[in-house]
């Protein structure tokens, strides 16, 4: 058992793809290993079909030789390929020439890993152990000596490697920077940064110098340009993110036009929001990867393990950075000779406080979007990437981005069973999609114009492979120079309301460029210098009547269009409307109205307004019993009872007769705030009962003047207080 995944690579590579020369190295690379239990302990616990040697890395060292690593049975292995009749490299005596694998292929197949070739250097991210918890990014196969990320300084955080790429920056020769060439790396990791309760996944980008050697006394055989940001593909109203990296391909127009590099990326989220499984696109520029890289950097601190921004001054040549011709004049060649507090430096700030932010190009609810490849097609002196994205149930969708708007203009059912898409590589020369999954290999045509039976289909596909050339829809490549010149017009149709309309329609030509649209027009495809006249009329009941009547005159124009047939800005040719006399019955044609609709609106509302207040009645009910008992009043303050007996005395204790001055009313005080809300009514209507007073109130009020009056109305008692009181209580 072999997985074909990997060798979708010799594609790009060899004029031919090798399958029947397989048998020559299945013994090494595709065969079956038996699992030996005193060789590993950690064998009892595996599956048998875990001891397979799945191929992980194929790459091409140079133009007679590839490189091949497997798993190997849990012992990655590598071997060399002869292009020349794809056998494998032996020694002198005979035998098969192999290498150690640890550090660039993982031990178990389950394991996510990367690797890229750059001049004759295999660049590697993997597990380095075969319980793989200590990840690396590896550097080999080199004449200098191998290099390797830190461990001890927890430079990466559980990655899931997903794909590598590598930049010639150093391009074009002789510019005036001198920066070096660097390799990219793509995966998602354990968020250390964050402090949720959850375990945050986040998407990275990380970098290296392909002239990395290394520090002399500080992170020796480690690399000293090791610098990762996060990649954030987030909804734009609400900041929904899609944390989790899937797939990246880099899409560069040339090696010398590096800076206008794209990256596309296949995102999932490990939350939910409306509906699982749910996949985004999203693209970053090149330009956002460097002033992340440029910005400032995050810092670890080391008891609390919290991050934060590094605000403070950073040493010279600049930490992480390439050896650059800024470098040079400071008497800088090689990291070797980079000052030890520039690499103390790095050790500790290998995060950048920047994060890569986009938006998704397009958005599935539903779909699981798993590999991306795209293509960047030249059509009309302008430029269309396409994109081909897999699903994890086989399927292919074709996309292509039109006034900035992403339409799925294809899709197709790859495998015979419903399986993920394991790799998408893309021969550009030849126009053909190798896809696989863990059983099957297909091979798919980039342009598919057969699919499309008429003008109207060819051309409103927005596919910029096809065109047509007034037969059928064909290839661009196939298709003769620039010959039509074609138009699109919608002819809107408006009907009465309450009436039920046969339609039907006269064209005078005989050609097949019309169509429905779903709004309910007719699409109309006019050729220049070409007119043609379309009525509608409507049949009830042998009834006819000319609802419109359209002449279409496509007019001729300077430059025609493309070999597609069509604009990214469909041009709209002039239209002449000769209105018949049928027309004159027009202004009885009317809108649909909503009457009915709003009726019903109405009704609703009104019953749910009456089923909110029997509910909020329902759910008082309670109070409004208290309320309803016999003397309450709810209106009013529930104050503290007070028992209301004989008023006491009008003379003072001490037996002075008191002179009442009929003058002076400023003391009064009504005693309203004593009554009990619960008294009767009857009990104000006697004088008698107004004139009580409590028990406690007949001890001495040492009060020198005190004066009661009773109101003839309802006697309420009011106390006149005198000029000086003594421990008085009213």
């Amino acid at each position: 058992m072999f997985l074909l995944t990997s060798l979708l690579t010799v594609v790009k590579s060899v004029d031919h793809f090798y399958l029947p020369f397989l048998e020559s190295f299945r013994q090494l690379l595709c065969g079956e290993v038996n699992c030996q239990p005193f060789s590993y302990i950690s064998f009892v616990f595996l599956i048998q079909t875990d001891c397979f040697n799945y191929i992980k890395i194929l790459l091409r060292i140079n133009s007679t030789h590839l490189y091949t690593c497997g798993t190997y049975a849990f012992s990655p292995t590598c071997a060399y390929i002869k292009t020349a009749d794809f056998s494998l490299v032996r020694s002198d005596t005979g035998e098969i020439v192999t290498e150690d694998g640890r550090s660039r292929c993982p031990f178990n197949p389950e394991y996510k890993s990367t690797a890229i070739m750059a001049d004759g250097e295999l660049y590697a991210g993997t597990v380095s152990n075969f319980q793989g918890n200590e990840p690396i990014i590896y550097k080999s196969l080199s004449q200098g000596t191998a290099l390797k990320t830190e461990n001890s300084l927890n430079w990466l955080q559980d990655p899931a490697f997903v794909g590598s790429a590598y930049i010639q920056e150093s391009l074009p020769k002789g510019n005036l920077v001198g920066d070096d060439d660097k390799i990219y790396f793509f995966f998602s990791e354990a968020g250390k940064e964050f402090d949720f309760f959850d375990n945050t996944i986040v998407s990275r980008i990380a970098r290296v110098c392909k002239g990395d050697m290394g520090g002399e006394r500080v992170l020796q055989k480690k690399w000293t340009t090791f610098l990762k940001a996060q990649l954030l593909c987030s909804l734009p109203d609400d900041g929904f993110p899609f944390n989790i990296i899937q797939d990246m391909f880099v899409l560069t127009p040339s090696p010398e036009d590096w800076k206008n590099t794209l990256f596309y990326g296949v995102f999932t989220s490990q939350w939910y929001k409306g509906a699982s499984g749910s996949s985004a696109v999203c693209a970053f520029t090149m330009d956002q990867v460097e002033k992340a890289f440029n910005g400032r950097y995050r810092e670890v601190n080391r008891e609390t393990q919290q991050w934060y921004t590094y605000n403070h001054p950073v040493p010279e040549p600049r930490p992480g950075v390439c050896i650059t011709n800024a470098a040079r004049e400071q008497g800088i060649s090689s990291s070797l000779h980079m000052p030890d507090k520039v690499l103390n430096f790095v050790k500790d700030h290998f995060l950048m406080d920047s994060v890569i932010r986009s938006q998704p190009l397009l958005l599935k609810r539903n779909v699981r979007y798993t590999q991306i490849a795209v293509h960047r097609v030249q059509v009309a002196k302008k430029a269309y990437n396409v994109l081909f994205i897999g699903t994890d149930d086989g399927r292919l969708h074709k996309a292509i981005n039109v006034n900035n708007k992403m339409h799925i203009i294809e899709e197709m059912v790859l495998f015979r069973d419903s399986q993920p898409v394991q790799h998408i590589e893309l021969d550009t020369e030849k126009g053909q999609l190798y896809v696989s999954s863990f059983s099957e290999l297909v091979e798919v045509p980039v342009a598919n114009c057969t699919n499309y039976q008429s003008c109207g289909e060819c051309i409103l596909s927005r596919d910029p492979y096809c065109a047509w050339n007034g037969r059928q829809c064909v290839d661009v490549r196939q298709a003769p120079p620039k010959k039509y010149a074609v138009y699109t017009a919608v002819l809107q149709l408006k009907l009465l309301e309450t009436h039920f309309y046969n339609i039907s329609l006269y064209i005078e030509s005989t050609g097949h460029f019309h169509y429905p649209s779903p709004e309910g027009g007719l699409v109309v495809v006019a050729q220049a210098d070409r007119q043609e006249t379309y009525e509608c009329w409507s049949v009830e009941e042998g009834f006819k009547q000319l609802l419109a009547n359209y002449c279409v005159r496509g007019e001729a124009k300077q430059e025609s269009t493309t070999l597609t047939g069509r604009s990214r800005t469909p041009q709209i040719s002039q239209e002449e409307f000769i209105i018949l006399p049928g027309e004159a019955r027009s202004p009885q044609i009317n809108t649909k109205t909503y009457w009915n609709e709003l009726i019903v609106v109405c009704a609703l509302l009104a019953f749910s307004l009456v089923v909110f207040s029997l509910f909020v009645v329902y759910r008082n009910r309670n109070h409004m019993k208290s309320m309803l008992k016999e003397g309450e009043c709810p209106n009013m303050q529930q104050k503290k009872p007070r028992i209301v007996v004989k008023p006491a005395e009008n003379l003072p204790l001490n037996g002075n007769t008191v002179t009442a001055s009929a003058s002076d009313h400023k003391g009064y005080q009504t005693l309203n705030d004593n009554y009990i809300c619960s008294t009767p009514p009857h009990e104000c209507s006697s004088p008698d009962n107004s004139k009580s007073f409590s028990e406690s109130e007949k001890r001495p009020l040492h009060m020198r003047e005190s004066h009661v009056e009773i109101s003839p109305a309802c006697p309420r008692p009011r106390v006149r207080l005198g000029s000086e009181i003594k421990d008085s209580i009213v």
